[in-house]
């Protein structure tokens, strides 16, 4: 998103922090659904983002359309949004999802803090593990043919053992309105909306077989140390490797499997 775009993204967020005391979860299906609407509806997208409507035209359309079908909270938030500046029109409705998400991460920390809102990050992440390695379950995600019923229930399953409500809900989100990414870019982006929630970065760690958690440990000390942060480990085996670690943050990654001090090895006599 532009600087304006994001700008008006953190105000509708201030918005919904006032409109989710009561069920966010709620709230957040509400909103995904609202999406979903925008997407289908070029007339209704262009009337909520024209800039030539004054900011309270726009929040009009929005209680139009929307009032007596979905709560007053979420009224709330799409209203803020339509009265807000876009950069372009496709940036409302991805402000409204990622406001979605961040209601289903405030619903977890209202459960449980901390802990709840790390058991949804490992629940997506082991999706996106899963889905990752797993060509035939690419397809089964990608299938035109399949109902969106069967792809919240083939997303779920493919999260392991999914214990939480909020976990649930973007699994099913993600399985079912990829909105043109793929269902795993989608699961991923989710985590680093909640992750960003909590000031943590993911450090996606490959290494050629299980780590102990004596090694996890002090990876996940040294990491913490080395970029002033507590991260948050994604570990993926993959014997491919065939020893040391990969490790990437955000945009940097330290290689040093053998798999790839071999193919520099190889480039060299070449």
């Amino acid at each position: 998103m532009s600087a304006v775009s994001t700008e008006s993204l953190n105000k509708v967020e201030q918005v919904l922090a006032d409109n989710t005391a009561s069920n966010p979860n709620h709230l957040a299906a509400e909103l995904f659904a609202v999406v979903d609407l925008i997407d289908g509806n070029g007339g209704l997208r262009r009337g909520l983002t024209d800039p030539s409507r004054e900011a309270e035209q726009r929040a009009g359309i929005a209680r139009a359309v929307l009032s007596g079908k979905v709560s007053e909270g979420a009224l709330n938030v799409v209203s803020a949004a339509a009265e807000a500046r876009w950069s372009s029109e496709r940036d409302l409705a991805d402000a409204l999802e990622k406001t979605a998400v961040t209601a289903i991460a405030m619903s977890a920390e209202q459960r449980g803090g901390a802990d709840a809102l790390d058991a949804v990050v490992n629940e997506l992440l082991t999706f996106v593990n899963t889905v990752n390695s797993s060509a035939e379950a690419q397809s089964a995600l990608a299938d035109s043919r399949a109902s969106k019923e069967a792809l919240k229930k083939l997303a779920v399953n493919l999260g392991g053992q999914v214990t939480t409500e909020e976990g649930k809900l973007l699994l099913e989100r993600v399985g079912s309105a990829t909105r043109g990414s793929t269902a795993a870019r989608l699961a991923n982006e989710f985590v680093e909306i909640i992750v960003k929630r909590q000031n943590r970065w993911i450090a996606r760690v490959t290494a050629a077989e299980a780590l102990s958690a004596e090694q996890i440990a002090k990876l996940q000390g040294s990491l913490n140390t080395t970029y002033g942060k507590d991260l948050k480990l994604d570990i993926t085996v993959d014997p491919s490797v065939l020893g040391g670690l990969r490790v990437q943050v955000g945009d940097e990654v330290i290689d040093g499997t053998l798999s790839t001090r071999l193919a520099d090895l190889s480039r060299s006599f070449a």
